[in-house]
Protein backbone atom coordinates (compact mmCIF):
# COMPACT_ATOMS: atom_id res chain seq x y z
CA UNK A 1 0.00 0.00 0.00
CA UNK A 2 3.21 2.08 0.18
CA UNK A 3 2.38 3.05 -3.73
CA UNK A 4 -1.13 4.38 -2.83
CA UNK A 5 0.64 7.08 -0.88
CA UNK A 6 2.96 7.77 -2.50
CA UNK A 7 0.71 8.26 -5.65
CA UNK A 8 -1.49 10.47 -3.78
CA UNK A 9 1.54 12.65 -2.28
CA UNK A 10 2.69 12.82 -5.62
CA UNK A 11 -0.47 14.07 -6.39
CA UNK A 12 -0.98 16.82 -4.00
CA UNK A 13 2.76 17.88 -4.29
CA UNK A 14 2.64 18.58 -7.98
CA UNK A 15 -0.98 20.40 -7.75
CA UNK A 16 0.66 22.42 -5.24
CA UNK A 17 3.53 23.29 -7.32
CA UNK A 18 1.53 23.80 -10.58
CA UNK A 19 -0.48 26.40 -9.08
CA UNK A 20 1.42 29.14 -10.41
CA UNK A 21 1.98 32.98 -8.98
CA UNK A 22 -1.51 33.56 -8.27
CA UNK A 23 -2.13 30.28 -6.05
CA UNK A 24 -4.91 28.34 -5.45
CA UNK A 25 -7.89 29.66 -2.96
CA UNK A 26 -7.08 29.16 0.62
CA UNK A 27 -9.47 26.15 1.26
CA UNK A 28 -8.11 23.95 -1.44
CA UNK A 29 -4.22 24.98 -0.34
CA UNK A 30 -5.64 23.92 3.36
CA UNK A 31 -7.14 20.32 1.65
CA UNK A 32 -3.63 19.86 -0.07
CA UNK A 33 -1.61 20.16 3.39
CA UNK A 34 -3.90 17.86 5.43
CA UNK A 35 -3.96 15.26 2.39
CA UNK A 36 0.12 15.20 2.31
CA UNK A 37 0.52 15.21 5.96
CA UNK A 38 -1.82 12.53 5.28
CA UNK A 39 -0.09 10.83 3.17
CA UNK A 40 3.51 11.25 4.75
CA UNK A 41 1.66 9.06 8.19
CA UNK A 42 0.57 6.59 5.97
CA UNK A 43 3.87 5.83 3.78
CA UNK A 44 5.45 5.90 7.59
CA UNK A 45 2.10 3.14 8.81
CA UNK A 46 2.98 1.11 5.77
CA UNK A 47 6.93 1.06 6.13
CA UNK A 48 6.69 0.39 10.08
CA UNK A 49 3.97 -2.44 9.18
CA UNK A 50 2.05 -1.37 12.14
CA UNK A 51 -1.24 -3.47 12.93
CA UNK A 52 -3.88 -3.06 12.08
CA UNK A 53 -2.60 -3.38 8.36
CA UNK A 54 -6.32 -3.74 7.17
CA UNK A 55 -7.64 -0.31 8.35
CA UNK A 56 -4.44 1.57 6.78
CA UNK A 57 -5.07 0.15 3.49
CA UNK A 58 -8.82 1.04 3.44
CA UNK A 59 -7.41 4.60 4.31
CA UNK A 60 -5.22 4.46 1.76
CA UNK A 61 -7.88 3.90 -0.96
CA UNK A 62 -10.19 6.10 0.70
CA UNK A 63 -7.83 8.90 0.25
CA UNK A 64 -6.38 8.72 -2.98
CA UNK A 65 -10.20 8.56 -4.04
CA UNK A 66 -10.71 11.22 -2.12
CA UNK A 67 -7.92 13.05 -3.99
CA UNK A 68 -8.99 12.19 -7.26
CA UNK A 69 -12.71 12.98 -7.05
CA UNK A 70 -11.06 16.58 -5.63
CA UNK A 71 -9.34 17.02 -8.90
CA UNK A 72 -12.46 16.08 -11.17
CA UNK A 73 -15.19 18.07 -9.78
CA UNK A 74 -13.56 21.16 -8.95
CA UNK A 75 -13.63 24.47 -10.85
CA UNK A 76 -10.22 26.20 -10.34
CA UNK A 77 -8.59 22.15 -11.30
CA UNK A 78 -10.97 22.01 -14.05
CA UNK A 79 -7.15 21.48 -16.40
CA UNK A 80 -5.70 19.20 -14.27
CA UNK A 81 -8.67 16.52 -15.81
CA UNK A 82 -5.56 14.37 -17.36
CA UNK A 83 -3.96 14.03 -13.84
CA UNK A 84 -6.89 12.75 -12.22
CA UNK A 85 -7.01 10.12 -14.90
CA UNK A 86 -3.38 8.92 -14.93
CA UNK A 87 -3.16 6.86 -11.83
CA UNK A 88 -6.53 5.25 -12.14
CA UNK A 89 -5.16 1.59 -13.53
CA UNK A 90 -2.60 1.37 -11.09
CA UNK A 91 -5.38 2.23 -8.17
CA UNK A 92 -7.45 0.02 -9.79
CA UNK A 93 -5.01 -3.20 -10.31
CA UNK A 94 -4.03 -2.14 -6.29
CA UNK A 95 -7.37 -2.32 -4.99
CA UNK A 96 -8.67 -5.88 -7.07
CA UNK A 97 -5.18 -7.34 -5.45
CA UNK A 98 -6.49 -5.77 -1.88
CA UNK A 99 -10.09 -6.99 -2.18
CA UNK A 100 -9.10 -10.79 -3.56
CA UNK A 101 -6.13 -11.12 -0.85
CA UNK A 102 -8.50 -10.00 1.68
CA UNK A 103 -11.21 -12.25 0.70
CA UNK A 104 -9.55 -14.89 -0.89
CA UNK A 105 -5.93 -15.92 0.24
CA UNK A 106 -5.69 -18.76 -1.77
CA UNK A 107 -7.21 -17.38 -5.30
CA UNK A 108 -4.90 -14.38 -4.76
CA UNK A 109 -1.86 -17.08 -4.64
CA UNK A 110 -3.33 -18.34 -8.09
CA UNK A 111 -3.52 -14.98 -9.58
CA UNK A 112 -0.87 -13.29 -8.21
CA UNK A 113 1.59 -13.39 -11.84
CA UNK A 114 -1.13 -12.01 -13.85
CA UNK A 115 -1.80 -9.51 -11.17
CA UNK A 116 1.66 -8.40 -11.25
CA UNK A 117 1.71 -8.13 -15.06
CA UNK A 118 -1.55 -6.13 -14.99
CA UNK A 119 0.46 -3.71 -12.65
CA UNK A 120 3.49 -3.75 -14.95
CA UNK A 121 1.07 -2.63 -17.88
CA UNK A 122 -0.88 -0.10 -15.66
CA UNK A 123 2.13 1.44 -14.94
CA UNK A 124 3.44 1.67 -18.35
CA UNK A 125 -0.42 3.89 -19.08
CA UNK A 126 0.77 6.00 -15.94
CA UNK A 127 3.96 6.96 -17.72
CA UNK A 128 1.88 7.88 -21.02
CA UNK A 129 -0.67 9.51 -19.76
CA UNK A 130 2.10 11.72 -17.00
CA UNK A 131 4.04 12.76 -20.32
CA UNK A 132 1.11 13.36 -22.18
CA UNK A 133 -0.36 15.35 -19.20
CA UNK A 134 3.22 17.20 -18.62
CA UNK A 135 2.91 17.97 -22.45
CA UNK A 136 -0.32 19.71 -22.28
CA UNK A 137 0.27 21.44 -19.22
CA UNK A 138 3.66 22.94 -21.19
CA UNK A 139 1.64 23.59 -23.65
CA UNK A 140 -0.85 25.97 -21.98
CA UNK A 141 1.75 27.60 -19.47
CA UNK A 142 3.19 28.80 -23.23
CA UNK A 143 -0.04 29.98 -24.23
CA UNK A 144 -0.84 31.38 -21.24
CA UNK A 145 2.82 33.42 -21.28
CA UNK A 146 1.73 34.21 -24.95
CA UNK A 147 -1.39 36.04 -24.08
CA UNK A 148 -0.07 37.58 -20.70
CA UNK A 149 2.20 39.64 -23.48
CA UNK A 150 0.03 39.60 -25.78
CA UNK A 151 -2.41 41.92 -22.99
CA UNK A 152 0.50 44.13 -21.83
CA UNK A 153 0.88 45.10 -25.55
CA UNK A 154 -2.27 46.23 -26.21
CA UNK A 155 -2.56 47.69 -23.08
CA UNK A 156 0.88 49.88 -23.90
CA UNK A 157 -0.64 50.37 -27.62
CA UNK A 158 -3.91 51.95 -25.89
CA UNK A 159 -1.78 54.21 -23.81
CA UNK A 160 -0.14 55.29 -26.79
CA UNK A 161 -3.32 55.62 -28.51
CA UNK A 162 -4.68 57.89 -25.57
CA UNK A 163 -1.76 60.38 -25.88
CA UNK A 164 -1.75 60.24 -29.80
CA UNK A 165 -5.56 61.05 -29.77
CA UNK A 166 -4.76 64.11 -26.87
CA UNK A 167 -1.94 65.19 -29.33
CA UNK A 168 -4.11 64.85 -32.65
CA UNK A 169 -7.15 66.43 -30.65
CA UNK A 170 -4.76 69.71 -29.74
CA UNK A 171 -3.60 69.71 -33.09
CA UNK A 172 -6.94 70.30 -34.35
CA UNK A 173 -8.44 72.50 -32.13
CA UNK A 174 -5.33 74.82 -33.51
CA UNK A 175 -6.18 74.18 -36.90
CA UNK A 176 -10.03 74.96 -36.85
CA UNK A 177 -9.26 78.33 -34.67
CA UNK A 178 -6.81 79.11 -37.95
CA UNK A 179 -9.60 77.79 -40.16
CA UNK A 180 -12.12 80.11 -38.66
CA UNK A 181 -9.76 82.60 -39.21
CA UNK A 182 -8.90 82.81 -42.30
CA UNK A 183 -12.72 81.44 -43.48
CA UNK A 184 -13.39 85.17 -41.84
CA UNK A 185 -10.98 86.79 -44.05
CA UNK A 186 -12.42 84.86 -46.99
CA UNK A 187 -15.63 85.90 -46.65
CA UNK A 188 -14.28 89.65 -45.97
CA UNK A 189 -12.80 89.25 -49.38
CA UNK A 190 -15.65 87.74 -51.15
CA UNK A 191 -18.33 90.54 -49.81
CA UNK A 192 -15.66 93.22 -51.22
CA UNK A 193 -15.23 91.28 -54.53
CA UNK A 194 -19.49 91.20 -54.56
CA UNK A 195 -19.42 95.24 -54.17
CA UNK A 196 -16.80 95.94 -56.94
CA UNK A 197 -18.14 94.18 -59.31
CA UNK A 198 -21.80 95.60 -58.62
CA UNK A 199 -20.21 99.00 -58.67
CA UNK A 200 -18.46 98.43 -62.16
CA UNK A 201 -21.73 97.50 -63.89
CA UNK A 202 -22.48 99.74 -66.41
CA UNK A 203 -25.96 101.19 -65.77
CA UNK A 204 -26.08 103.30 -68.65
CA UNK A 205 -25.96 100.01 -70.77
CA UNK A 206 -28.65 97.84 -68.97
CA UNK A 207 -31.40 99.00 -71.58
CA UNK A 208 -29.37 98.08 -74.75
CA UNK A 209 -27.53 94.94 -72.99
CA UNK A 210 -31.71 93.47 -72.27
CA UNK A 211 -32.56 94.27 -75.62
CA UNK A 212 -30.29 92.41 -77.59
CA UNK A 213 -30.76 89.37 -75.29
CA UNK A 214 -33.83 89.25 -75.98
CA UNK A 215 -33.15 89.55 -79.89
CA UNK A 216 -30.69 86.81 -79.53
CA UNK A 217 -32.15 84.01 -76.88
CA UNK A 218 -35.10 82.68 -79.07
CA UNK A 219 -33.22 81.99 -82.20
CA UNK A 220 -30.75 80.70 -79.81
CA UNK A 221 -32.82 78.23 -78.59
CA UNK A 222 -33.48 76.74 -81.86
CA UNK A 223 -29.82 76.68 -82.99
CA UNK A 224 -29.14 74.61 -79.53
CA UNK A 225 -32.50 72.28 -79.79
CA UNK A 226 -32.08 72.13 -83.36
CA UNK A 227 -28.22 70.73 -83.10
CA UNK A 228 -29.40 68.46 -80.86
CA UNK A 229 -31.78 66.54 -82.28
CA UNK A 230 -30.01 66.39 -85.50
CA UNK A 231 -27.39 64.48 -83.65
CA UNK A 232 -30.22 61.94 -82.63
CA UNK A 233 -31.52 61.66 -86.29
CA UNK A 234 -27.71 60.73 -87.13
CA UNK A 235 -27.45 58.15 -84.47
CA UNK A 236 -30.46 56.80 -86.53
CA UNK A 237 -29.53 57.25 -89.94
CA UNK A 238 -26.40 55.71 -88.53
CA UNK A 239 -28.44 52.16 -87.08
CA UNK A 240 -30.58 52.14 -90.57
CA UNK A 241 -27.08 52.43 -92.57
CA UNK A 242 -26.19 49.26 -90.25
CA UNK A 243 -28.21 47.47 -92.12
CA UNK A 244 -26.86 48.20 -95.47
CA UNK A 245 -24.51 45.99 -96.88
CA UNK A 246 -20.69 46.89 -96.64
CA UNK A 247 -19.17 48.87 -99.33
CA UNK A 248 -17.43 52.00 -100.09
CA UNK A 249 -19.78 53.81 -100.95
CA UNK A 250 -21.25 53.28 -97.45
CA UNK A 251 -17.83 53.54 -95.72
CA UNK A 252 -17.53 56.88 -97.42
CA UNK A 253 -21.17 58.13 -96.11
CA UNK A 254 -20.69 56.83 -92.45
CA UNK A 255 -17.45 59.14 -92.35
CA UNK A 256 -19.37 61.62 -93.48
CA UNK A 257 -21.92 61.40 -91.07
CA UNK A 258 -19.48 61.21 -88.60
CA UNK A 259 -18.01 64.41 -89.19
CA UNK A 260 -21.42 66.42 -89.88
CA UNK A 261 -21.94 64.52 -86.12
CA UNK A 262 -18.84 65.98 -84.75
CA UNK A 263 -20.09 69.30 -86.32
CA UNK A 264 -23.58 69.49 -84.37
CA UNK A 265 -21.46 68.67 -81.16
CA UNK A 266 -19.38 71.77 -81.81
CA UNK A 267 -22.35 74.04 -82.41
CA UNK A 268 -23.89 72.55 -79.39
CA UNK A 269 -21.14 73.56 -77.10
CA UNK A 270 -20.56 76.60 -78.66
CA UNK A 271 -24.38 77.77 -78.50
CA UNK A 272 -24.31 76.79 -74.62
CA UNK A 273 -21.11 79.29 -74.18
CA UNK A 274 -23.69 81.77 -75.91
CA UNK A 275 -26.32 80.67 -73.50
CA UNK A 276 -24.03 81.55 -70.79
CA UNK A 277 -22.66 84.68 -72.33
CA UNK A 278 -26.79 86.04 -72.90
CA UNK A 279 -27.42 85.16 -68.85
CA UNK A 280 -24.89 87.15 -68.00
CA UNK A 281 -26.30 89.84 -70.28
CA UNK A 282 -29.64 89.45 -68.77
CA UNK A 283 -28.22 89.33 -65.33
CA UNK A 284 -26.57 92.30 -65.50
CA UNK A 285 -29.39 94.49 -67.64
CA UNK A 286 -31.56 93.76 -64.66
CA UNK A 287 -29.34 93.57 -61.57
CA UNK A 288 -29.98 95.94 -58.64
CA UNK A 289 -27.58 98.65 -57.07
CA UNK A 290 -26.66 95.59 -54.68
CA UNK A 291 -27.25 97.34 -51.66
CA UNK A 292 -28.48 95.36 -48.42
CA UNK A 293 -30.77 97.32 -46.21
CA UNK A 294 -33.01 96.16 -43.50
CA UNK A 295 -36.62 95.05 -44.96
CA UNK A 296 -39.56 94.03 -44.15
CA UNK A 297 -40.07 90.54 -45.75
CA UNK A 298 -43.34 89.96 -44.81
CA UNK A 299 -44.72 93.89 -46.64
CA UNK A 300 -42.36 93.26 -49.74
CA UNK A 301 -44.11 89.55 -50.23
CA UNK A 302 -47.41 90.99 -49.49
CA UNK A 303 -46.76 93.54 -52.19
CA UNK A 304 -45.49 91.76 -54.92
CA UNK A 305 -47.34 88.72 -54.61
CA UNK A 306 -50.42 91.45 -54.95
CA UNK A 307 -48.66 92.81 -58.22
CA UNK A 308 -47.85 89.70 -59.39
CA UNK A 309 -51.91 88.65 -59.15
CA UNK A 310 -53.07 92.40 -61.28
CA UNK A 311 -50.67 91.58 -63.43
CA UNK A 312 -52.16 88.31 -64.14
CA UNK A 313 -55.58 89.82 -63.89
CA UNK A 314 -54.56 91.98 -66.83
CA UNK A 315 -53.52 88.98 -68.93
CA UNK A 316 -55.51 87.95 -71.98
CA UNK A 317 -56.02 84.53 -70.47
CA UNK A 318 -56.69 85.23 -66.52
CA UNK A 319 -57.76 82.43 -63.84
CA UNK A 320 -59.34 82.39 -61.19
CA UNK A 321 -57.13 82.02 -58.08
CA UNK A 322 -57.55 81.79 -53.99
CA UNK A 323 -54.26 83.62 -52.82
CA UNK A 324 -53.69 82.81 -49.29
CA UNK A 325 -51.38 84.62 -46.86
CA UNK A 326 -49.95 82.98 -43.76
CA UNK A 327 -47.26 85.29 -42.02
CA UNK A 328 -45.59 85.16 -39.39
CA UNK A 329 -46.14 88.61 -37.80
CA UNK A 330 -43.24 88.37 -35.45
CA UNK A 331 -40.85 88.17 -38.29
CA UNK A 332 -37.91 90.59 -37.28
CA UNK A 333 -36.21 92.48 -40.12
CA UNK A 334 -33.93 90.97 -42.39
CA UNK A 335 -31.00 92.47 -44.63
CA UNK A 336 -32.07 92.01 -48.63
CA UNK A 337 -31.38 93.46 -51.62
CA UNK A 338 -35.14 94.78 -52.33
CA UNK A 339 -35.27 94.83 -55.87
CA UNK A 340 -33.76 91.93 -56.17
CA UNK A 341 -35.77 89.85 -54.05
CA UNK A 342 -38.97 91.47 -55.37
CA UNK A 343 -37.97 89.56 -58.67
CA UNK A 344 -37.96 86.36 -56.60
CA UNK A 345 -41.50 86.69 -55.37
CA UNK A 346 -42.95 87.60 -58.68
CA UNK A 347 -41.17 84.91 -60.50
CA UNK A 348 -42.50 82.13 -58.37
CA UNK A 349 -46.17 83.30 -57.49
CA UNK A 350 -46.30 84.00 -61.99
CA UNK A 351 -44.68 80.66 -62.28
CA UNK A 352 -47.85 79.18 -60.23
CA UNK A 353 -50.25 81.63 -61.96
CA UNK A 354 -48.73 79.47 -65.17
CA UNK A 355 -49.00 75.67 -64.06
CA UNK A 356 -52.24 76.10 -62.54
CA UNK A 357 -53.41 77.76 -65.89
CA UNK A 358 -52.58 74.64 -67.63
CA UNK A 359 -54.56 72.59 -65.00
CA UNK A 360 -57.75 74.88 -64.94
CA UNK A 361 -57.64 73.97 -69.25
CA UNK A 362 -57.56 70.62 -68.61
CA UNK A 363 -60.32 69.67 -65.42
CA UNK A 364 -62.37 72.93 -66.07
CA UNK A 365 -64.76 73.76 -63.00
CA UNK A 366 -64.04 70.90 -61.15
CA UNK A 367 -60.53 72.04 -59.93
CA UNK A 368 -60.71 75.47 -57.88
CA UNK A 369 -56.78 77.26 -58.19
CA UNK A 370 -55.05 77.88 -54.65
CA UNK A 371 -51.52 79.61 -53.69
CA UNK A 372 -50.49 79.81 -50.03
CA UNK A 373 -47.30 82.26 -49.18
CA UNK A 374 -46.19 81.15 -46.08
CA UNK A 375 -43.32 83.01 -43.61
CA UNK A 376 -41.72 81.39 -40.47
CA UNK A 377 -38.76 82.29 -38.10
CA UNK A 378 -36.45 79.18 -37.57
CA UNK A 379 -34.46 80.65 -35.11
CA UNK A 380 -31.24 81.67 -37.52
CA UNK A 381 -33.10 81.16 -40.98
CA UNK A 382 -36.26 82.59 -42.17
CA UNK A 383 -38.22 80.02 -44.45
CA UNK A 384 -39.81 81.48 -47.27
CA UNK A 385 -42.79 78.89 -49.06
CA UNK A 386 -44.81 79.48 -52.04
CA UNK A 387 -47.26 76.02 -52.40
CA UNK A 388 -49.68 76.07 -55.60
CA UNK A 389 -52.14 73.19 -56.03
CA UNK A 390 -51.20 72.89 -59.73
CA UNK A 391 -50.45 69.89 -62.14
CA UNK A 392 -47.13 69.36 -60.01
CA UNK A 393 -43.25 68.42 -61.84
CA UNK A 394 -42.46 65.16 -62.67
CA UNK A 395 -39.53 63.94 -60.98
CA UNK A 396 -37.19 63.54 -63.84
CA UNK A 397 -37.19 66.87 -64.88
CA UNK A 398 -37.34 68.49 -61.52
CA UNK A 399 -33.75 68.98 -61.34
CA UNK A 400 -33.82 70.64 -64.91
CA UNK A 401 -36.25 73.49 -63.37
CA UNK A 402 -33.45 75.88 -62.52
CA UNK A 403 -30.95 75.74 -65.64
CA UNK A 404 -30.66 78.33 -67.75
CA UNK A 405 -33.32 78.82 -70.94
CA UNK A 406 -35.23 75.35 -70.07
CA UNK A 407 -38.86 75.64 -69.63
CA UNK A 408 -42.22 73.71 -69.39
CA UNK A 409 -43.90 75.82 -71.36
CA UNK A 410 -45.24 75.74 -74.77
CA UNK A 411 -44.09 77.49 -78.10
CA UNK A 412 -42.47 80.84 -77.12
CA UNK A 413 -44.43 81.61 -73.89
CA UNK A 414 -41.60 81.33 -72.09
CA UNK A 415 -37.53 82.42 -71.96
CA UNK A 416 -36.60 79.72 -68.99
CA UNK A 417 -34.83 82.27 -67.25
CA UNK A 418 -37.34 83.08 -64.61
CA UNK A 419 -36.47 79.89 -62.07
CA UNK A 420 -32.79 80.45 -63.05
CA UNK A 421 -32.30 84.25 -62.33
CA UNK A 422 -34.58 83.39 -59.03
CA UNK A 423 -32.51 80.72 -57.80
CA UNK A 424 -29.18 82.83 -58.41
CA UNK A 425 -30.43 85.80 -56.59
CA UNK A 426 -31.39 83.96 -53.60
CA UNK A 427 -27.81 82.21 -53.44
CA UNK A 428 -26.31 86.17 -53.41
CA UNK A 429 -28.42 86.72 -50.51
CA UNK A 430 -26.84 83.39 -48.85
CA UNK A 431 -30.02 81.48 -48.95
CA UNK A 432 -30.93 78.04 -50.21
CA UNK A 433 -33.70 76.99 -52.65
CA UNK A 434 -35.57 73.36 -52.58
CA UNK A 435 -38.34 72.13 -54.53
CA UNK A 436 -40.85 69.49 -53.40
CA UNK A 437 -43.79 68.11 -55.60
CA UNK A 438 -46.07 65.43 -56.59
CA UNK A 439 -47.79 65.07 -59.80
CA UNK A 440 -51.73 66.23 -59.74
CA UNK A 441 -51.49 67.62 -56.18
CA UNK A 442 -48.66 70.62 -55.71
CA UNK A 443 -45.63 72.27 -55.95
CA UNK A 444 -43.80 73.75 -53.26
CA UNK A 445 -40.87 76.26 -53.71
CA UNK A 446 -39.09 76.58 -49.97
CA UNK A 447 -36.45 79.40 -49.23
CA UNK A 448 -34.36 79.60 -46.25
CA UNK A 449 -32.33 82.84 -45.84
CA UNK A 450 -29.69 83.67 -42.76
CA UNK A 451 -30.99 86.19 -40.29
CA UNK A 452 -27.06 87.36 -40.11
CA UNK A 453 -25.07 86.18 -42.99
CA UNK A 454 -21.40 85.30 -42.62
CA UNK A 455 -20.63 88.84 -44.36
CA UNK A 456 -21.58 90.24 -41.31
CA UNK A 457 -20.61 87.94 -38.74
CA UNK A 458 -16.98 88.13 -39.96
CA UNK A 459 -17.20 92.39 -39.30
Amino acid sequence: MILINIISLFLLYYLKKSSGPEGFPVHLNRYFNYGMVASGIFIVLGATQLPPEFLFELLSFALVGAIIYLILNTPELEYQKTLAITPLPIIGVQLLEYLIETISPSIYDILENYLDAAGFFALIWAVTMWLNHRKQMKELEIERIFLKEQERQLKATAEQKNQLEALVAERTSEILKQKEELQKALNHLQSTQSQLIQQEKLASLGQLTAGIAHEIKNPLNFVNNFSELSVDFLEEIGEEMAKISDSPEKENILELLEDVKSNLVKIRHHGSRADSIVRSMLMHSRGGTGSMEPTDLNALIREYANLAFHGMRANPKPINVDIKLDFDEKLPQIKLNGEDFSRVILNLVKNSFDAMRDKISALGNEYKAKVEIRTKDLGDQILIEVEDNGPGVPDEIRDKLLMPFFTTKKGTEGTGLGLSITHDIIKSHEGKLEIESKVGEFTRFSILLPKIKSTEKSS
